[in-house]
């Protein structure tokens, strides 16, 4: 029990999460030169206080070796993968739909002297898949993709991970089924109803719902915790490949 109350508590921690050594000017250059859209500028310098996105990358470096091919889909500017660089990881592959946003994570691995291989694809019917891997990250966009199967995603991603390989990644929890306007985007809660657009945070699953997923696509659940305060509420998950 007592260490399960101190990984819940160092889940909460911001410490050692942040990207190290990116200039804020070298930051602001590449971003003119890329031409992403700004959010990945913030993605990049609040890092450490995005635990849905920091907390599943972590929990894979403590479990595989720094020499395990690790492929994050929907990468986005490579933040998560330069993180697990810093920590010793030196095969880092990376897949996004945004050209603009692979150009800046390409800048910042050069800036970085950080190895990083990446490709632009869609996250959800991938052209290109690795093969073997050791882990994948995959945090902070499938919930947000409309009719998109959790069940397929998780059946087609394990064909990419080695046996006992990791996939870690985050979920919306139905927390949010409970929240006010909820089914509104949450940009548009002023607008007259009619003009507002169906929620960006299209599935949201509970752990319970989460295991039973996993464990019918051929996964164990072997980690998880609840950020109960974020907004919206969101879980992270650590699931191995079981055969």
């Amino acid at each position: 029990m007592t260490s399960v109350l101190l990984s819940k508590v160092r889940d909460r921690i911001p410490l050692g999460n942040a990207l190290r050594g990116i200039d804020p000017g070298k930051l602001k250059e590449f971003m003119q030169q890329s031409h992403a859209p700004e959010w990945h500028a913030f993605a990049i310098t609040h890092r450490m206080w995005r635990p849905h996105a920091s907390v599943p990358c972590r929990w894979l470096s403590e479990v595989l070796p720094h020499d395990a091919p690790v492929f994050e889909p929907g990468c986005g500017s490579g933040a998560n993968l330069l993180w697990l660089g810093q920590q010793g990881f030196r095969h880092l592959l990376g897949a996004d739909i945004s050209a603009e946003a692979l150009a800046l994570g390409d800048l910042l691995a050069r800036e970085l002297g950080i190895p990083m291989e990446t490709w632009q694809d869609n996250g959800i019917t991938p052209s290109r898949l690795p093969e073997n891997l050791g882990g994948i990250v995959s945090v902070n966009w499938f919930y947000h993709i409309p009719g998109a199967s959790l069940t397929a995603f998780l059946t087609t991603y394990r064909k990419a991970l080695r046996p006992g390989g990791y996939l870690a990644l985050d979920m919306v929890t139905r927390h949010y089924d409970r929240v006010p306007g909820n089914q509104w985007h949450s940009d548009d809660q002023k607008l007259p109803e009619g003009q507002r657009r169906p929620s960006e945070y299209t599935v949201r699953l509970d752990r319970a719902e989460m295991e039973c997923l996993a464990c019918r696509c051929g996964f164990a659940l072997v980690r998880s915790t609840c950020f109960v305060l974020s907004r919206p509420q969101r879980a992270a998950y650590l699931l191995r490949r079981v055969d």
